[in-house]
């Protein structure tokens, strides 16, 4: 199958051309997406599961969180095994964790038991990730990447805002556990699926055979991404990110809002405008990196982002606050899915995975201490204050990205999947 290396205009019919150009693409976005419905079913019901454990609403938050951390440690071993044995494998394997994972969710007996599923559920999501981003990658070439990385992650939302209202309604109508089950059958249906339907994306016409039994090993393999400058500085692009995205779009939105004196229902709102304004987005930037480049496209939306977290500081209106936060989902969906592609043009085609597994492994980490720093500089300070630093802290890092990072070369060249 011929991968699509034109230049379409945003819209549907470039989407619908993408797909149809790429059906190994296509499978792996519809996998995402399902995955992402079955995180999403589990979502609006997991603190009042966890509850009838008799548990503090403490180890409830934990639980919140806990899938987070084993993706810190996963993503650079995923990203090692994808570029040795393949991503299509890894992502048939992050299927079949998953569904464990959700079994055991759904018949755990107690606290300590469920905190070991959602534990290995974080384990399994980590891979698909990692493996679904290095897949990416390689059926896609550099003129045409960052449009299928906004496609792929566009499928992530997708399924993330169907999820909960299936979940929502599976538990009123059956009980807790129900969605668990329903996840399960999911997961597994997409693993099998994708055994039977996805490609290895190392066997693409353009590609040469390379032999994966010579690479190095992960500790070599890691310094060597460690001294490459692209890889890093985009991967200090990614940490800010997930500082800013759990910090300040997951916790200080909310609690600026209130400070604000605004109604649950206003910072509800807020909040969705800002993910349907990140949604749209993902599906115009695609077309926009191919042409002007990578560092045309991350720069702006970097200061944008930076922007809207100084409007959101300092608003004093509730209608400044929506106009801040919709410029940050506007910004969110500019530059989400072009550093993937970044990362993944500056890496060599036998270390991509490895250089996508650094790029996750400091966003996640970033979204790991984000909170925590955000919640030292609350007590110390203000949640102005927060928002403010972590604007300052985006613009230092993206002006060292503009002046320090290379921009790929792009090449034109066809890619086959068999």
């Amino acid at each position: 199958m011929r991968s699509d290396i034109n230049m379409p205009q945003p819209g549907p019919g470039s989407i619908i051309r993408t797909f149809k150009s790429n059906e190994a693409f296509l499978v792996l976005c519809v996998q995402v997406a399902v995955i992402h419905i079955g995180l999403g079913l589990i979502a609006p019901i997991l603190p009042l599961y966890a509850q009838t454990f008799a548990v503090s609403i403490t180890l409830v938050g934990f639980l919140l969180t806990s899938q987070s951390l084993p993706r810190v440690f996963v993503n650079l071993p995923a990203g090692r095994l994808a570029d040795k044995w393949g991503a299509h494998r890894l992502l048939a394997l992050a299927a079949v964790i998953v569904t464990i994972s959700a079994i055991g969710g759904g018949l755990a007996p107690n606290y300590f038991i469920f905190l070991l599923t959602r534990l290995l559920q974080g384990v399994g999501t980590g891979i698909s990730q990692t493996a679904g981003f290095t897949y990416t990658a390689t059926v896609s070439q550099r003129e045409s990447r960052a449009r299928y990385m906004s496609l792929y992650q566009g499928s992530f939302l997708l399924g993330a805002g169907i999820g909960p209202i299936i979940g929502g309604y599976t538990a009123q109508y059956l009980n807790y556990r129900a969605p668990f089950f329903v996840y399960a059958f999911l997961a597994i249906s997409v693993g099998v699926w994708m055994v039977l339907r996805l490609p290895d994306p190392r066997l693409s016409g353009n590609r040469p055979q390379l032999d994966h039994g010579e690479q190095p090993g992960l500790l070599d393999a890691t310094r060597q991404m460690l001294t490459h400058p692209g890889v890093m500085l985009i991967s200090l692009i990614g940490f800010t990110w997930g500082i800013t995205r759990s910090a300040s779009r997951n916790m200080a939105f909310a609690l600026q809002g209130n400070e604000l004196g605004l109604t649950e229902g206003q910072i509800g709102l807020t909040l969705s405008a800002t993910f349907i304004m990140t949604f749209i987005a993902l599906y115009l930037v695609g077309t926009l990196a191919d042409r002007f480049g990578r560092k045309a496209v991350i720069v702006p939306s970097s200061i944008l982002t930076a922007a809207a977290l100084v409007i959101l500081a300092v608003a004093p209106t509730y209608s400044l606050f929506l106009f801040g936060a919709v410029a940050f989902g506007l910004a969110s969906g500019i530059s989400n899915p072009v550093p993937a592609a970044y990362v993944a043009d500056v890496a060599d085609e036998e270390a991509q995975g490895m250089a996508i597994g650094i790029f996750r492994t400091l966003g996640d980490s970033g979204a790991v201490v984000g909170p925590l720093l955000m919640g030292w500089i609350i007590d110390q300070s203000s949640i102005s204050s927060g928002l403010l630093l972590n604007a300052g802290l985006i613009v230092v890092v993206v002006l060292i990205f503009w002046f320090l990072a290379p921009e790929p070369k792009m090449q034109k060249q066809p890619a086959t999947v068999s």
